[in-house]
């Protein structure tokens, strides 16, 4: 008969002790946590700035970048002397080219004179307006009738600059003349085209002296006048050339052959 040996089992020290189970009751290994490499901390940083980045971009492109620029209130006629009541600031995004002629500053406006017509919301410019009693201030009036025929069949606007000239006996032996140089026209009527008429139309002119007046006034009396727009033409174009035109002399007729 063989011998049968038996082994008690192995008390558990979990049970027993409150150890920890394993041999040896060693307490178990744990890996360690390391900080970020330097490729991970770079790539967060691109991140960010690349954030950044997209925010500036997009507050650029829908921030308000308009300035304000003077404009009318109303409508201006020439001769009008600005008051601060006739201008307005509105917001406006204007090429180079014309901001820098725009006028910004209101206040720098008032007591000037305007030189050409000024229509509601109209934006100012340098060219519009002139100091009091300056070079660019409307001098002294004066009206008369005319033919649109002779007014360039009524295209001449407000604000244009023009040479007033007069021809005496209109017949073919008389002078043409400029009795007048860099007239600016302030006003003109819509003109008429009646048969007692002819289609006249009135048109006021400022001329740069008083003697231009006595000069206009008789032209338009006692001879026939033509208004030449000289608008935007070289000073050497309206004022070094000969100012009177003598008609040639007419050509006796030949003489009968005698028989």
């Amino acid at each position: 008969m063989s011998d049968v040996t038996f082994t008690a089992p192995r008390p558990n020290r979990s049970h027993l002790g409150g150890g920890v189970e394993g041999n040896g009751g060693g307490r178990p290994l744990r890996r360690r946590r390391t900080l970020p490499g330097g490729r991970a901390v770079v790539g967060g940083f691109l991140i960010a700035l690349a954030a950044v980045g997209i925010f500036a971009a997009y507050t650029g492109a829908t921030a308000d970048t308009r300035q304000g620029y003077v404009v009318s209130r109303q409508d201006l006629p020439i001769g009008h002397r600005i008051e601060s009541a006739d201008l307005a600031l509105l917001p406006m995004d204007l090429p180079p080219d014309l901001r820098s002629r725009a006028a910004r500053d209101p206040s720098r406006l008032v007591g000037t004179v305007v030189i050409g017509p000024l229509a509601k919301g109209e934006l100012i410019q340098a060219s519009d307006v002139a100091p009091a009693g300056g070079e660019g201030d409307l001098g002294p009036q004066v009206s008369f009738a005319i033919d649109s025929a002779r007014a360039l069949d009524g295209r001449l606007k407000v604000g244009e600059l023009v040479d007033v000239v007069a021809t005496y006996d209109a017949a073919g032996s008389g002078q043409t003349l400029v009795v007048s140089r860099g007239a600016r026209v302030v006003e003109r009527s819509k003109p008429t085209s009646t048969l007692s008429d002819g289609g006249k139309e009135v048109i006021t002119l400022s001329v740069p002296t008083r003697t231009d007046i006595l000069a206009v006034a008789h032209a338009a009396n006692a001879g026939d006048v033509t208004l030449v727009r000289v608008t935007g033409q070289p000073p050497q174009l309206t004022g070094s050339e000969a100012t009177t035109y003598q008609a040639p002399a007419s050509t006796p007729a030949p003489a009968s052959p005698t028989g």
